[in-house]
């Protein structure tokens, strides 16, 4: 049976996502999450085969915590289940690692076949958004230039989203387990290596990236 993971901020969605998984005999759902930090502690307990991931969800996003989950549960192969077709998300979807993107209008047989392909080593794309994704994935992808936001680390990345999202230096030191001093160093970085001067400046970069609605 391929264990799978199911994240989304709404009960419904994923309850929704769960039937139609576990209507094909050879899927399991083993956990939902309805947050990012959830979804990696979920990911790290159960060693998920397959994670089926929003992309929008308050806090950190799911392009923000597809790298934690690499690295939590190295053999786990990631799928986006979303409603944003923008190329901006596609592509930092596949270059955080997804091997999927799925648009929430497809059908339910569209879903399944994501999962059957990513699960044989391939890569699935709506058809909508294809496009979008094959100059990511192709060898071009090694030429295409350098972005700043890949040269922070994994915690400020988190940082970056939770920031952009509107989050306080507090409150995100309170979600992180962080003190204020190191989550005001690594903001102070983060605005370095991106360029940034100002919190608006934070925000539309961010945007810009498809990191944030």
């Amino acid at each position: 049976m391929t264990t799978v993971l199911v994240v989304d901020d709404h009960a419904l969605v994923r309850h929704g996502i769960r039937r139609i998984v576990e209507s094909h005999g050879e899927f399991e759902v083993v956990a939902e999450a309805g947050s990012g930090i959830a979804a990696i502690e979920e990911a790290r307990r159960h060693q998920p085969a397959l994670v089926i991931m929003d992309v929008g969800m308050k806090g950190l996003s799911g392009l923000a915590v597809l790298g934690q989950i690499r690295q939590c549960s190295r053999e786990t192969r990631a799928i986006i289940v979303t409603m944003h077709a923008d190329e901006r998300y596609v592509y930092r979807a596949v270059r955080e690692g997804a091997r999927g993107y799925v648009l929430k209008d497809s059908v339910e047989e569209d879903l399944i076949q994501a999962l059957l392909t990513v699960l044989g080593g391939g890569r699935y794309f709506s058809p909508a958004v294809r496009r979008f994704a094959d100059p990511v994935t192709s060898a071009e992808r090694d030429r295409m230039p350098d972005d700043p936001y890949e040269l922070l680390t994994q915690r400020e990345r988190e940082l970056y989203h939770l920031l952009a999202e509107g989050d306080s230096n507090k409150d995100i030191a309170k979600a992180l387990g962080l003190s204020l001093h190191t989550v005001e160093t690594h903001r102070a970085r983060i605005m370095e290596k991106l360029g940034l001067h100002t919190a608006a400046e934070l925000v539309i970069s961010a945007v810009r990236r498809g990191l944030v609605a």
